[in-house]
């Protein structure tokens, strides 16, 4: 018998809810808040939490990853009576089980609920795998996902496709897959697909005949083969050009590898593992990206969050960051002071964790035997972003004028003319911080993010 929690302020609905899965075996607890559901996931041990989306006291998708990150790690099905394919999205990659649409009947949610609740008994008689992690995950429950997907990834010989914008960890994940696959003994070959030459990048991939052309003055072996037996990692997979998409393709069908000019090919086996920071999907629809070498690619699909969507996580990574450079260039142990950790935790990170470990290398190296770090340490773009995110303009808003050279707009464009404005003015006065702009505006992040998309902006 399973255990379900329904957060939902439509009684009615509720109700509904509650006698489907009573219908069906389990226990039902109810309630109409977020923070009473929040609250309920963290001390009681559910399997499956049925979850509205538009709550007296906030966004239900906004609360995906908390609820997942309760002590008894519940699916979460998202029921809303306010459906679109946008929601369904922002749903699915914050790791929602099933998506459905009011009103809920016995037919339409007996599948999803007996579906999650079978997969958690499954995962509870499954022996857990010991999978080695050099790295840090942090506390966000996404993080905890993409390691356990990782664990699954290198007990399988099915392709792995990383995405996550640049400095999100792809290349630890893709050395930490590898380390704990069964091609560990073999090499770990990293391709850099951005930096390749493009007048020679099928010869770096898959090598060439001495002579085959201008300056081949001997024979090169290519990375692909380099890499049989172990793992090839092609990061910024996003960036091969088509005719060398065409034939990596091939590669993969038929694990054989002919080299530019050769009349032979050879086998040659290896792990797969991409990434990229661009939307592969996208470029496929553009016709930009073959869509036969996509579906190869994403056998398993791993989506690193950027480090804006965690910021809880900030701390923790700079501390590990702090020991660990510490430690290399041997002096004392520092302590962050609470004006430090209000900055680092101010600031967007549009470099991801990349750019914090770098700036807590900096710090190290300028503080050095200072033992308590203060913002003057950080570097002076950060301090600057924060300093300018902590003070809103005043400008005053010109008025309308009370008689116009032209016509009037209508009222429903000159409202999103001044939506539009406000939306520049709060990702500017905030540094693209998104969880500051959502505390100063009053908006939920999803809200944000939609108004930020129907109107164009980028953060």
């Amino acid at each position: 018998m399973g255990k379900v929690l329904i957060i939902d302020d439509d009684q009615p609905i509720a109700q509904a809810l509650a006698l489907v899965v009573e219908r069906l075996g389990h226990t039902p607890v109810t309630c109409n808040r977020l923070d009473q559901g929040q609250a309920l996931a963290r001390a009681g041990d559910f399997d499956v939490v049925l979850l509205d989306v538009r709550l007296p006291d906030g966004n239900g998708l906004d609360a995906i990853s908390e609820l997942q990150g309760a002590p008894s790690a519940p699916e979460v099905i998202v029921v809303t009576g306010w459906g679109d394919p946008d929601g369904a999205e922002t749903a699915m990659r914050r790791g929602a089980w099933d998506y459905i649409e009011k009103p809920p009947t016995l037919k339409t949610m007996s599948m999803p609920l007996l579906s999650a609740l079978a997969y958690r008994e499954s995962r509870s008689q499954t022996k857990a795998d010991v999978f080695v992690w050099k790295g840090i995950t942090g506390g966000h429950p996404s993080r905890a996902k993409s390691v356990e997907i990782a664990s699954r990834a290198a007990r399988s010989e099915a392709s792995v496709l990383l995405t996550g914008e640049t400095g999100t960890g792809k290349e630890l994940f893709a050395r930490a897959i590898h380390a704990n696959s069964r091609h560990n003994h073999g090499p770990f070959v990293p391709v850099d697909c951005a930096s390749l030459p493009a007048s020679i990048v099928e010869s770096v991939l898959f090598g060439n005949e001495k002579g085959v052309f201008t300056g081949a003055d001997h024979q090169r072996e290519g990375l692909i083969v380099q890499a049989n037996g172990g793992t090839l990692f092609l990061d910024e997979v996003g960036e091969l050009p088509e005719p060398v998409q065409k034939a990596f393709l091939r590669v993969l069908q038929e694990r054989m590898v002919r080299p530019v000019g050769g009349r032979t090919e050879r086998p040659c086996v290896f792990h797969l593992i991409a990434a990229t920071h661009r939307n592969l999907e996208q470029m496929v629809q553009l016709g930009q990206y073959r869509e036969d070498l996509l579906f190869r690619l994403r056998g398993m699909s791993i989506e690193l969050p950027p480090l804006r969507e965690h910021p809880e996580d900030i701390r923790l990574f700079a501390g590990h960051f702090l020991a660990e450079y510490c430690t290399r260039y041997t002096v004392a142990p520092k302590t962050m002071s609470p004006a430090f950790l209000a900055a680092i935790t101010a600031y967007a990170w549009p470099g991801n964790i990349r750019e914090l470990m770098h700036a807590i290398e900096g710090v190290v190296t300028l503080a050095l035997d200072e033992p308590v770090l203060h913002p003057v340490h950080l570097p002076v773009h950060i301090r600057v972003r924060v300093a300018r995110g902590q003070v809103r303009d005043k400008t005053p808003t010109p008025p309308i004028p009370e008689k116009t050279s032209g016509p009037l707009p209508s009222l429903r464009d000159y409202r999103e003319a001044m939506d539009r404005s406000y939306l520049k003015e709060l990702l500017g006065a905030c540094g693209g911080n998104i969880p500051a702009a959502c505390r100063l505006s009053g908006l939920s992040r999803s809200r944000l993010y939609a108004l930020v998309k129907a109107h164009g902006l980028t953060v």
